[in-house]
């Protein structure tokens, strides 16, 4: 098929179960981007299907058209300007969260690899291969809409890995991939505390911890964190236990006490004390509030 014939989507996504890690979207308004550069709490994959707008991933600009492929990580700077008034797409946007339980299992994640991808966010597809992630999407939407107690998040995780693989693979096979990543000690040191967290995030949540790792000052590591995203090392440490809460309570045979006892809590009303103050509601409540969508839907 010619590569310069923009793929014409032929069917409207609606009707689709909203999830807090992952959604597929067609409606620009739905970007988790504007003009001004954001580190991005979700991930977007997704392909133009017209007009075009100017994306910024920090300070790498591609102009996206009809046709091309995008992906950016969570985690990046990014922002779109000059967004002509037929621009469309058809995208996904991953948690962070979801993305790195994911990619996990793909790939051990390498900075070079995250590097490289800040550049190399576009990739022009011929008609065949945007009609594939279009059925790719349709497949993903049939995930989200079944219901929970049929592995829904690890169905759709699985998916998600095939997709990741192909992204990986492409980087592997390039021979120049080398030549186009260059980070500096800062940006390193932010991507080996994101690494620490994840891992750690259920063992501490003392920053502090993490510094000792990493060997570096408590006050070092706040302040490069705190420059380099925006947010305290502290923030995004709860911010992982939270998530990894949430994630917990939404299996319903765990008992909450299992849930903080996975979490590494010293008892219940601590991890309910910790849940409350930086969610506004108890890991009770957040599980009612949870089952109740479910069944609503």
């Amino acid at each position: 098929m010619e590569k310069n014939q923009p793929y014409k989507q032929d069917k409207v996504f609606d009707n689709i179960l909203e999830t807090e890690e992952f959604n597929v979207y067609t409606k620009i308004d739905d970007l988790p981007l504007d003009e001004n550069p954001t580190y991005l709490e979700e991930g977007i994959n997704g392909i133009c299907t017209g007009g075009s707008a100017l994306f910024n991933v920090f300070g790498n600009k591609r102009r996206i058209v009809p046709n091309d492929l995008v992906v950016i990580f969570p985690f990046q700077l990014a922002a779109v300007t000059e967004i002509s008034d037929d621009f469309s797409m058809t995208f996904l946007k991953v948690s962070k969260n979801l993305f790195m339980d994911t990619i996990s299992g793909v790939c051990i994640p390498t900075l070079d690899f995250f590097f490289y991808m800040r550049k190399n966010f576009s990739t022009p597809l011929c008609n065949e291969e945007c009609q594939r992630f279009i059925h790719f999407c349709h497949i993903l939407i049939y995930r989200i809409n079944l219901p929970r107690n049929l592995f829904r998040r690890e169905s759709i995780m699985q998916l998600l890995r095939v997709f990741y693989w192909d992204i990986y693979v492409a980087y592997k096979r390039n021979p120049k991939a080398a030549e186009l990543v260059k980070y500096t000690r800062k940006e390193k040191l932010l991507f080996d505390f994101f690494c620490l967290v994840i891992e750690f995030h259920t063992v501490s949540r003392d920053v502090a911890f993490y510094a000792q790792k990493m060997c570096v000052s408590a006050k070092h590591l706040t302040m490069v964190i705190t420059d380099m995203s925006g947010r305290s090392a502290k923030d995004w440490i709860i911010e992982y236990s939270i998530l990894e809460i949430k994630a917990l309570l939404r299996d319903s045979d765990l008992e909450i006490k299992e849930v903080a006892s996975r979490t590494n809590f010293q008892s219940n009303s601590v991890m309910t004390r910790f849940f409350r103050e930086h969610t506004g509601m108890t890991p009770s409540d957040y599980r009612e509030r949870i089952f109740i969508q479910i069944d609503g839907s």
